[in-house]
């Protein structure tokens, strides 16, 4: 994946974009920021922090030629000649004005950025960076007037993170370039990364792990779940897990044998799931162990029980829900229960 340790912000020119659809006027600068060391380093964490979280790579694409993508051409001039950094900005703030169309979307700055010394998979590379900040925060300014200390309230734009970014890599340039992308103000979903950028899905190790994740949670919940009990879903997923983990690259067949080896009836309905999903084709791929980390933190280990108790079994130890809990029931109650085993208490 990246590496953004050396990474260095070249040139920056910065201008404000309104909303088309409430007649709001952009504003253009005419000049390059020319910031001090300091601002550089602010910028480093405003940009890249947000981006540094994410696993899922982009790419742009376009019906007929991708050439026709305006952001990949912009980007692709810039590639090009770095000292046209300045004009192309403009061309893109136009080109995401044009998509404001919404009542909902937000004015704010746009940053567009050239970075060198990106590395990415042990290529060095430069990287041009699209962001957009939206919310104001206010800040308390502490002045002193010699004698004593006053407050005053200021507005301003925090550097944690900005509300929507995009990082074009110089990579992969026929295939529409590698992009990284996030969008933290999801109140238009297809704004940015659909009508701005238009890109789509890298297809590699990150998206068909991520993918068959997501698939399998969705059999856990929609028929493990139903058809059995809690106990076995969270089994279920435990197995996946411990399969996940312990696996470098993904077989279906493998897959299926070890997460119904507790109960071989699911075996036929995963495979007519995974069809129903459109990964009948998707297999052999190598597996990525951040993608499924990000995947693990979603999975949901507890038993919700109607008399306000909870049962949280541990998804990392599919062994532990096999042979250390039992569920059955009571006729003379007329209630389900579930029986632990356990040495001692912790």
């Amino acid at each position: 994946m990246l590496n953004y340790t050396n990474v260095n912000l070249q040139k920056i020119a910065v201008h404000r974009v309104g909303n088309k659809h409430r007649a709001e006027r952009n504003f253009i600068s005419e000049n390059l920021l020319q910031p001090d060391e300091a601002l550089i380093d602010a910028l480093h964490t405003f940009f890249l922090k947000p981006l540094k979280r994410s696993e899922e790579l982009y790419h742009f694409v376009h019906s007929s030629d991708i050439k026709l993508n305006e952001i990949y051409s912009y980007a692709e001039t810039i590639f090009g000649d770095p000292e046209t950094l300045l004009s192309e900005s403009k061309n893109i703030l136009h080109h995401l004005y044009a998509q404001s169309n919404h009542p909902n979307i937000k004015s704010g700055e746009v940053y567009v950025a050239y970075f060198t010394d990106l590395l990415i998979d042990d290529e060095v590379v430069d990287a041009v960076g699209i962001f957009k900040s939206e919310r104001k925060n206010t800040f308390l300014k502490v002045s002193d007037n010699g004698e004593s200390l006053s407050l005053n309230l200021t507005d301003g734009i925090s550097i944690e993170k900005a509300d929507k970014c995009c990082l074009i890599v110089n990579t992969q340039a026929a295939d529409g370039f590698r992009v990284l992308t996030m969008d933290n103000n999801n109140y238009d979903a297809l704004y940015w990364t659909h009508n701005f950028l238009a890109v789509d899905y890298v297809e590699d190790e990150n998206f068909h792990t991520k993918l068959y994740m997501d698939m399998v949670t969705e059999f856990a919940q929609e028929v493990v779940a139903p058809k059995a009990d809690k106990r076995e879903q969270v089994a279920f997923m435990a197995n996946t897990v411990d399969y996940f983990t312990n696996t470098e690259t993904f077989d279906f067949d493998d897959f299926t044998e070890k997460v119904t080896a507790t109960n071989p009836g699911f075996k036929e309905e995963l495979n007519t799931y995974r069809e129903d999903f459109g990964l009948e084709e998707t297999n052999g791929f190598e597996i990525s162990q951040s993608a499924f980390k990000n995947a693990k933190r979603k999975i949901k280990t507890n038993i919700k029980l109607d008399t306000g108790i909870t049962v949280k079994l541990d998804a990392n130890d599919p062994a532990s829900s096999e042979n250390f809990v039992e569920r059955g029931y009571d006729d003379e109650k007329r209630m389900s229960y579930y029986k632990i085993y356990f040495n001692e208490e912790s």
